[in-house]
């Protein structure tokens, strides 16, 4: 099976650190592995040859795209609007070397696989244009995302593309039953959508974790309370931060280690400096995707502190991590995490928003090793479920059924 892979959003780059590009790093290697035949085109393709294992064919690599970029940086700068309406513009763009790439690829792939993003939509008009399928994958709501936490200029434009690949895609791949509702209310079929949720590497789930946490009789020095992602809105830092204030006053053994970047980092380290607790917490920043296995070992505890969110459509990368570390869980009572992870059998679940609860819930977590010892048992069985070569294994038999159902006689 050949597949090309198209990842058309410029703030995805496969070899990048943040969980959207671990997703796309991890799911192709987990194909290659299966002995799938993949291309990857991609909108930041720097640093991905390095780290994928197939051919990376980079969408900016002609010297028009880089005089382009070039020209929007020196005449777009003086005008927030002016500059948003150039790069979304300059997204579109993007189109056409997408289209000369598919076409130059030889033999020519049997599927065109996309992960979703805001302005492509050559993949598409490819698939149909030579009869190849078209696969979809959604990680978010896109154009509602956009809208809320970013800016969206040419908003009727990402709407009439998005209902376009919904309504055509052969399959649409979500990474959460909070996503199906929302495909098919864009035009997706029934019968088109399937989940496919994110994963966790198998290498994770070595030997059983053996670091010491005999709580509070054992009185330890350090009790590290631990995050990982970006710095959003959505991701519930404020949610952290109460919550480890009210936990350190509560006792002196607590330390916060943040483990990612954002536009919120600088708003983190000034509420941790204001409120006297920057000695005791450690934000490291963004780090390389094969250093994250080390800083959850210094982890006590991994939260996931959702704020109530209209909509929870994350198959968060971090819970599946913090559970193959044999790191506990505790995260917000969000989405399908209630299902995946079971409050008080997989993790400790509090009501979204809560800073009160999840603090009581960490302090539960310091203070009875027998139920830190049961929840990291379970959540473990629970990622040993869910690895990326057992989901490219999904992946596969998905595409291959709807290979055969194509190329299926008429009857």
């Amino acid at each position: 099976m050949r597949i090309a892979y198209i990842c058309a959003d410029r703030g995805v780059p496969p070899g990048g650190r943040g969980g959207s590009a671990t997703h796309v790093r991890e799911m192709v290697r987990a194909l290659v592995a299966r002995g799938i035949d993949i291309t990857v085109l991609a909108a930041a393709a720097e640093g991905a040859p390095a780290v994928l294992p197939c051919p990376v064919v980079d969408l900016q690599s002609g010297p028009l795209c880089a005089e382009l970029r070039s020209r929007i940086a020196k005449t777009a700068h003086a005008d927030d609007e002016g500059v948003r309406a150039a790069h979304e513009s300059y997204s579109l763009l993007l189109n056409d070397p997408l289209t000369a790439a598919l076409d130059a690829m030889t033999p020519a792939p049997d599927i065109i696989y996309e992960r979703q993003s805001l302005w492509s939509v050559a993949g598409l008009e490819t698939a149909r244009r030579r009869g190849i399928p078209y696969m979809l994958e959604v990680n978010a709501p896109l154009v509602e995302q956009q809208r809320q936490y970013r800016e969206l200029g040419l908003a009727a434009t990402a709407e009439a593309i998005e209902g376009l690949l919904f309504e055509h895609a052969d399959r649409v791949l979500v990474t959460s039953p909070a996503l199906i509702e929302y495909a098919r209310s864009r035009g997706a079929s029934r019968r088109a959508v399937r989940v496919l949720p994110c994963g966790v590497p198998a290498q994770m789930l070595g030997a059983p974790d053996k670091r010491d946490r005999t709580g509070v009789g054992g009185e330890r020095e350090r009790f590290v309370v631990g995050f990982v992602g970006s710095l959003k809105p959505w991701h519930g830092i404020d949610v952290l931060l109460r919550a480890f204030r009210k936990l350190h006053r509560l006792h002196m053994s607590y330390r916060l280690l943040i483990v990612g970047d954002g536009p919120l980092r600088e708003e983190i380290e000034r509420y941790l400096r204001v409120n006297g607790l920057d000695v005791y917490a450690d934000v490291v920043g963004s780090v390389d995707p094969s250093e994250v296995a080390r800083y959850l070992s210094r982890m006590d505890v991994g939260v996931a502190p959702y704020p109530a969110l209209p909509s929870f459509y994350f198959s968060p990368l971090k819970i599946w991590e913090y559970a193959a570390a044999g790191v506990p869980i505790a995260a917000s009572e969000s989405g399908d995490l209630p299902r995946l992870f079971p409050h008080k059998v997989a993790a400790l679940l509090h009501p979204p928003g809560s800073a009160s609860k999840l603090a009581a819930h960490i302090e539960l977590l310091r203070t009875d090793p027998e139920v830190t010892a049961r929840l990291t048992r379970r959540a473990r069985q629970v990622a040993r479920a869910h690895t990326w070569d057992r989901l490219a294994a999904r992946f596969d038999k998905i595409a291959a059924d709807l290979l055969r159902t194509r190329r299926r006689p008429p009857q």
